[in-house]
């Protein structure tokens, strides 16, 4: 990320409340933990610590026991994370340019409007984090998270709707060109989520509340709508061939732009 870049992201970050503005470790710290770790081939062990906006760019805490650990405001452009345990962790307003967090424990993580674009509202190829296999059961996002690779990702139970949340009642999550192939979605609320050109196939929505999400030219051919909730939705030039279980799906009468949607 060049320095104007970061600089900008910066200036987003420090208008965050201050109240999660220390960290209990130092850069220098962490790296002493990785560098032992690497030594003894024993995962390092930072679960629990607070790491609240630290330059972690382009550290490997792959396989790093993090559970719990509070990542608020942290910079962790280009950080490798795969496999990391991250159960519970604090993500909230990190900066997530370019993070791989392919296969990582994310099961009831929190993750609130992140910085996912070195350029803030012009996001580049490659920009977007990766979750590629990640466990994300019950986890809270809220953000732009688009145009990633979701591929595999356990989603089931997590929210992205940001509903009773009166400061930000018209935003709404965005995944919207994401792959998001076979990933299960089972039981999400994806209530008013952007999922635009998404790619969907195969993927495990059974049950998950898609009230008034954007659909439009999503691709699910081979994805189960069974019992989900889809009242509002958009699915204008969405693909819905081979969709499975849409005949038990909630609400399809109030599908909007059915009628466009290829079937």
């Amino acid at each position: 990320m060049n320095q104007a870049a970061r600089l900008s992201l910066v200036l987003i970050l420090l208008a965050a409340p201050f109240t999660a503005w220390a960290a209990d470790i130092s850069v220098r710290e962490v790296i002493a933990v990785l560098r032992e770790a690497k030594r003894t081939s024993v995962p390092a062990d930072l679960h629990g610590r607070d790491l609240s906006r630290l330059d972690l760019a382009d550290l490997d805490l792959s396989g790093a026991d993090l559970h719990g650990a509070k990542l608020f405001g942290a910079d962790l452009t280009g950080a490798r994370l795969v496999g990391a345990d991250l159960h519970g962790a604090d993500l909230d307003r990190t900066i997530l340019v370019r993070a791989d967090f392919s296969g990582a424990d994310l099961r009831q993580a929190t993750m609130f409007l992140p910085a996912t674009a070195a350029i803030p509202g012009a996001p580049l190829a490659g920009d977007a984090p990766r979750f590629r296999g990640a466990n994300l059961a019950g986890a809270r996002l809220f953000g732009h998270l688009g145009d990633g690779d979701w591929t595999g990702s356990n989603l089931s139970g997590a929210h992205l709707s940001i509903r009773g949340t009166q400061f930000l009642a018209n935003a709404r999550t965005d995944l919207g060109s994401s792959n998001l192939r076979g990933a299960d979605l089972s039981g999400a609320d994806l209530v008013g989520v952007l999922l635009p050109f998404a790619d969907l196939r195969g993927a495990n929505l059974r049950g998950a509340d898609l009230r008034g999400a954007d659909l439009a030219g999503a691709r699910l051919a081979g994805a189960d709508l069974s019992g989900a909730r889809l009242d509002r939705a958009n699915v204008e030039r969405a693909d819905l061939r081979g969709v499975l279980g849409l005949d038990r799906a909630e609400g399809v009468a109030g599908i909007r732009n059915l009628d466009l949607a290829e079937r």
